[in-house]
């Protein structure tokens, strides 16, 4: 991206003003009046002779360089023609009868001071300024990653040809001088010292110069998250939708029955696997939160949820490694207070998940609404992430009740033989008794 010091433009603006006024200098070393013409490349452009003379014995056109001076044409009353240098053969056209002088198919070369002289021994002097530029090109505007509170640019760029002004608007209304710099290599900066959203609209640049000009125009918007802003409202995302599941998780075989209630080794795996999403839950949280205070700075409202997530997060990666490889050592604990620290870890981690990716929640969004932009498009990341994780509790609870079922058929057709054997045994008493 362009920059620009202090210095540099200090020294550019110098140099620029310094090759504007060589001209001005060569023509006031240069007796007679002075008049300055514009025209465009590949166009004819007519040098007029002095105004105040009405008869004309001898013409000397010159072109001045620097300090020397290079004869285009010299004519006297009575020759048939003008004796003209050979570099304007074919493009110079003489008038006797006013001193004119046309010049055809001009070029950037061609540009700089000419002086006419009329009647040598009573001598009168026109000296005339000639620039010839090329029409402007198109201008090209392009902007920095423009973000809410930060600082932008907008550039305006013409390739190659001279521009003597640019002028910027937004939505139609004039930009003050001041928003704006013009250097020298054809572009001009708009700052957005912060951007704000009411720095949204349609911008346009007009670029000009003596023969023409171009405009572009750039609609703008301002955003309300930076990248890692918006990366971290995926990580929260997750983490919400981890803690939520996780929680359904824990809460489900609570509310089942004593009967119904998975036992065993299903519900090690389901413990397991419970506590393992509520520590990765609190990961992200974690993780979401120190990317809010790099953007940020550190807060209070930060920290203590970070000083729990770490707490959370040491207890479930404990529980859920000792359930899943070792889990005789649970039912050797026998201490309450580690018996209710360890039961309540997972279901205190959904809640400290779910607060702090709350408050995060809520201040993306209000960062969000200082831009213009769309909000970040999280429905599809929540969907298919609640999707996954939420597959091993369902292939849990269909495993139990695939068992469950087993189970009842089971005990269902044992009890209906032992009714059947029951039955039939006093019968056989009876037909004993009778004989």
């Amino acid at each position: 991206m362009w920059t620009c010091r202090p210095a540099e433009l200090l020294v550019t603006s110098w140099m620029l003003l310094a090759g504007l006024l060589v001209p001005l200098r060569q023509a006031a070393g240069v007796p007679g009046v002075l008049r300055r013409k514009v025209t465009a490349v590949g166009s004819s452009v007519l040098l007029p002779g002095p105004d105040n003379v009405t008869h004309i014995e001898s013409t000397r056109w010159e072109f001045l360089n620097g300090t020397s001076s290079n004869t285009i044409l010299q004519y006297h009353r009575g020759s048939h023609n003008p004796a003209i240098h050979a570099l304007y053969t074919g493009r110079a056209t003489f008038h006797p009868s006013n001193g004119s002088l046309l010049l055809e198919d001009v070029q950037e070369s061609d540009s700089g001071l000419y002086k006419v002289t009329v009647n040598v021994g009573n001598s009168e002097s026109l000296k005339i300024l000639l620039e010839v530029l090329k029409p402007v090109s198109r201008p090209r505007l392009r902007s920095s990653a423009l973000v809410a509170q930060a600082p932008g640019e907008v550039l305006c760029e013409v390739a190659e040809d001279r521009v003597d002004t640019f002028t910027w608007k937004k939505d139609g209304k004039p930009l003050p001088p001041d928003r704006y710099i013009h250097t020298s290599d054809g572009l001009s900066i708009l700052y957005l010292r912060p951007a704000k959203k009411s720095d949204c609209g349609s911008y346009s640049c007009n670029a000009s110069n003596g023969i023409s000009w171009e405009e572009a125009s750039l609609n703008i918007t301002v955003a309300g998250l930076s990248p890692p802003l918006q990366d971290m409202l995926k990580v929260t995302v997750v983490a919400v939708v981890f803690a939520a599941v996780s929680g359904w998780g824990l809460i489900f075989p609570v509310c089942q029955s004593e009967k119904l209630r998975i036992r065993g080794e299903l519900w090690r795996w389901l413990s397991a696997y419970t506590c393992g999403l509520v520590c990765i839950s609190s990961i992200l949280a974690g993780t979401a939160g120190i990317l809010w205070m790099r953007e940020e700075g550190p807060s209070i409202a930060m920290i203590l949820p970070e000083i729990a997530l770490t707490y959370v997060i040491v207890v479930t990666f404990l529980v859920s490694a000792t359930v899943t490889f070792q889990p005789t050592k649970f039912i050797q604990l026998k201490s309450k207070t580690a018996q209710r620290t360890l039961g309540y870890a997972a279901p205190g981690g959904v809640v400290a998940v779910v607060l702090t990716t709350s408050f995060l929640i809520k201040n993306i969004h209000n960062r969000h609404e200082e831009g213009c932009t769309e909000f970040v498009e999280v429905t599809a990341l929540a969907i298919s992430t609640a999707a996954v994780s939420a597959l091993p509790l369902l292939a849990i609870y269909l495993c139990y009740h695939t068992t469950q079922g087993w189970l009842k058929e089971y005990d269902s057709t044992r009890a209906d033989k032992e009714r059947s054997f029951e039955m039939s045994q006093p019968r056989s008493k009876d037909a004993v008794s009778t004989r």
